[in-house]
């Protein structure tokens, strides 16, 4: 899968190659474009034009649209497990667990770019064994998060909801955030996280 390399709130994860910042570049100019013409009307050329490459240069790094797509969702999977599940897994209190996995997934969708975020629904375009990959994966974070969910409401701490519609909700909000957020100078995605949190926070718990 495509290395991540973002910074988290404890360091540097590693130290990305020259090659690795060029191809982090490529998924995010092509995701941007993807999301904005659709998969099946973005070409390669569309890709190349926008990165100022040549068709060769890109394939350079790309073998083809559909591997593209595959990294660009794998980009943004391998980094959500490494900045937000790997470190949430460590804490044990389910309610600062869940407000960290809501102010580091939507810190992260904006690190990252938003179209990044928004692409991991667009599986039914890989391969099939790709697909199972992708679908694996997010099913392990969705299960993940329930998990967190149970504990809350089994503390009594939950409002009357059931966990299943209410980690789906929880990153529909995410992903709307991805949908409609433009960075400024106000607005950082430190202080947007937060509020997401609290957003969310104050719909599914009590007091």
């Amino acid at each position: 899968m495509a290395k991540s390399f973002i910074e988290s709130s404890g360091g540097k994860t590693s130290s990305p190659s020259a090659s690795e910042i060029r191809a982090a570049e490529i998924y995010r100019v092509a995701a941007e474009i993807i999301q904005e013409k659709g998969y099946d009307a973005t070409s390669m050329n569309d890709i190349a034009k926008k990165l100022k490459l040549t068709k060769a240069g890109l394939y350079y790094y790309i073998n083809g649209k559909k591997e593209l797509l595959f990294s660009i969702i794998s980009f943004g999977m391998d980094n959500l497990e490494e900045q937000v599940i790997v470190p949430c897994r460590e804490i044990s209190d389910p309610e600062e667990r869940l407000k960290q996995i809501i102010e580091k997934h939507t810190k992260l969708m904006m690190d990252l770019g938003g179209a990044i975020t928004i692409l991991t629904d667009e599986v039914q375009s890989l391969t099939p064994a790709n697909r199972r990959k992708i679908i694996a994966l997010k099913r392990a974070y969705l299960e993940f998060v329930r998990e967190t969910l149970q504990e809350l409401k089994a503390a009594k701490k939950m409002r009357t909801l059931n966990t299943n519609i209410a980690s789906m909700n929880l990153f529909a909000v995410i992903l709307g955030v991805a949908r409609w957020y433009r960075p400024n100078k106000s607005w950082s995605s430190q202080r947007m996280s937060r509020e997401v949190s609290k957003f969310v926070l104050g719909a599914l718990l009590k007091g």
